[in-house]
Parts: C-alpha cells; structure tokens; sequence
C-alpha cells in the first residue's frame, strides 16, 4: 500500500496495522453513564440559574456533543460557554462516584484481550475518558482511545484513527445513531449495543444487534476469530 505525502504518492510501501480492530463507543456502550450524564446537567443548570428540566429532557443528552447539547437543552446562546465550563468541571467532579460500567463489560474486555487491538473512539472530552477507564479499571485493555476532535463528526475521528492504524479487518459498535453512521460510512460492519440508550430505529441501522452484553461478546469473538 502507498502513503499519500503532499498529495503525491510516497514510493515506499508502509507497514502492516493490527489484523483485526474493534472500535468502541464509550457512553451507552461500556459505560452505563446516564445517571451520571443527568446528575451533571442537573446540577450544572441548578448552578447557573437555568430552568430545571425532566430526566427525559436531560437523557437525549447522553450521545449528541457537549456542544449540540446546547442547542438540545435549549440553552441561551449568551450563556453557551458558561453552560460548557461548568458542566465540564462538574462531569470531573462527579465521575469517580457516578461512573460505572455495564455489567458484563469487565469480563467481555478480559475475553477480547489479545484477540483484537481495542479501540475506544468517542464524543467525549479527554478528561473525562481518561478518568472514566481510570475509575472504572479498564484502561489497560485499549491501544488507543479517540476522544472527540473539536469541530469534527465522529465519523471523522473515526477515519482518522483508522487512517493511522490501518486495520486489515475493523468493526464499530456503538448505542446510537451517530456510532452507526460513523462504522457505516467508513466501511466498516457494525453492531448496535441495544441495550444502551439509543432507540430501536438507531439500532436497526447497524448490521447486527446484540440486545446484552454476554451476546456482544461472543459476536465480537466470533468476528476477532475470522468470523464475519
């Protein structure tokens, strides 16, 4: 294979990527982060004076950007970069008491060790992902981990890490729409993790669907062994 340099070719052939990547979504797919994704923004809005809404409200929160939860959660645009900051710094506060991972999870992670390189690829912030895994134990089973590029979709990180990885064969699972659309137009096969808080017209998107943990674990087997 040839490296595009400048636009031009590179005349020299590169390196082989891992055989086989599985690319993860973090919230809604590992981590069962609602609860805390509500206590957040609960208590950011508290802070800030703004009307309190509903745990529905809060909930379509969970997925979009830290940046489309403004538009989502209606909030004034002189008070953006106010609502950002304080929920950003309460998110921190709060993640070593409200983070926890689905059950199941731990052990699938254990089970795919050396059969695949891990991939965390994700609409949240740096901060928060590192002190997520460090919280929740779980750091050392990823080579990577992909938080979200300002300005950029998650389809776009996700054709960038995959740009420098080069994987023979990949696969995406993510919850919602986003982490579908990311595997899909990236050409990658993609399962929905169905029982994390997307809706089953995001899930029905993906390939397959793996309605527990314990049945995305042995597909993710399954495809780290040959399988399609």
């Amino acid at each position: 294979m040839m490296e595009y340099i400048h636009g031009g070719l590179c005349p020299r052939t590169m390196p082989l990527g891992p055989k086989t990547a599985i690319f993860f979504d973090w919230d809604g797919t590992l981590a069962d982060s609602m609860p805390l994704c509500i206590e957040q923004l609960r208590r950011t809005l508290t802070e800030l004076g703004l009307p309190e809404k509903s745990n529905a409200e809060l909930a379509r929160c969970n997925g979009p950007t830290y940046q489309e939860s403004v538009a989502v959660l209606g909030i004034p645009a002189e008070m953006a970069e106010d609502y950002l900051r304080t929920r950003q710094r309460i998110e921190l506060e709060i993640v070593p008491a409200w983070q926890r991972l689905f059950p199941g999870v731990r052990e699938m992670l254990q089970a795919l060790s050396g059969q695949a390189e891990l991939v965390i690829v994700s609409n949240g912030l740096e901060e928060y992902l590192r002190l997520s895994m460090e919280v929740t134990g779980i750091a050392g089973f990823f080579s990577r981990v992909q938080p979200m590029i300002p300005g950029k979709t998650k389809t776009e990180a996700l054709g960038t890490v995959l740009a420098q990885m080069r994987p023979l064969r990949a696969l995406m699972v993510g919850d919602r729409r986003g982490d579908i659309l990311a595997g899909r137009d990236n050409g990658l096969p993609t399962v929905a993790a169905c029982y994390g808080y997307g809706l089953p017209e995001e899930w029905a998107m993906a390939d397959r669907q793996a309605y527990s943990v314990e049945k995305l674990q042995r597909m993710l087997l399954d495809f780290a062994q040959g399988g399609d």
